[in-house]
């Protein structure tokens, strides 16, 4: 018998990935592009920068509250609009707050571009009547 040849017979087998199962799922996201942002040396003033990423995190806070709300089935819709309203208005603040300065910054305006287009698409997504039972 070959003992060498015992430590090689226990592999353990990779474990599957994990969905996300908390509450602050879009926080996680928004913290993992922070990361790379601040990675990369960027030419965008940095209070003009710590300016838009804290209003996207603003945005990334309300889509959390809204990704809550609607697990919520005692809340109505009517009830819930606002908090789309909101949201739908901060977006257009911040696309327009990027807009001119962050041209260079090809990481900072990814993001914030991925940010419009799933806050937008949750906006439509409501007001299209996705959520009704």
């Amino acid at each position: 018998m070959d003992l060498t040849k015992i430590g090689n017979a226990f592999k353990p087998e990779l474990s599957p990935s994990k969905k996300v199962e908390s509450d602050n799922q879009f926080r996680q996201v928004f913290d993992r592009a922070l990361n790379k942002i601040e990675q990369t040396t960027a030419p965008v003033p940095v209070d003009r920068q710590t300016d838009i990423m804290r209003h996207g995190d603003n945005i990334l806070n309300m889509l959390d509250d809204y990704a809550g709300v609607l697990g919520d089935s005692g809340k109505t819709l009517k009830e819930i609009e606002p908090l789309v309203a909101t949201i739908q208005k901060e977006v257009s603040l911040i696309e327009a707050a990027a807009a001119g300065n962050v041209p260079h910054d090809h990481e900072l305006a990814k993001f914030i571009q991925d940010l419009a287009v799933t806050a937008n698409v949750a906006v439509l997504k409501f007001h299209r009547g996705d959520f009704i039972d």
